[in-house]
């Protein structure tokens, strides 16, 4: 894990956990001049496309605000299971 995926993993995980979910990992992966974040979640009563979006909308927020990524990426919330 690279130090940007522990920087990121430790500043998203307490608000995927106060939405009620559990932060399984994330992966920041660079293509060219774009980049794409992958953060993975799961809940014991499994993961729905509402859930993802939820979690999405709370971690850019964080993500805005923070601004740990200086290039444009794409953000995409998923699950094992979904």
């Amino acid at each position: 894990m690279s130090k940007l995926e522990q920087d990121l993993t430790e500043m998203l995980e307490p608000a995927v956990a106060a939405c009620g979910f559990e932060l399984l990992g994330l992966e920041f992966v660079q293509a060219g001049r774009h980049s794409t974040l992958r953060v993975y979640i799961d809940h014991e009563n499994g993961i729905n496309v509402d859930d993802c979006a939820e979690v999405s909308r709370q971690v850019s927020a964080i993500l805005d605000v923070e601004d740990p990524i200086t290039n444009e990426y794409s953000l995409e919330v998923s699950s094992p299971g979904v």
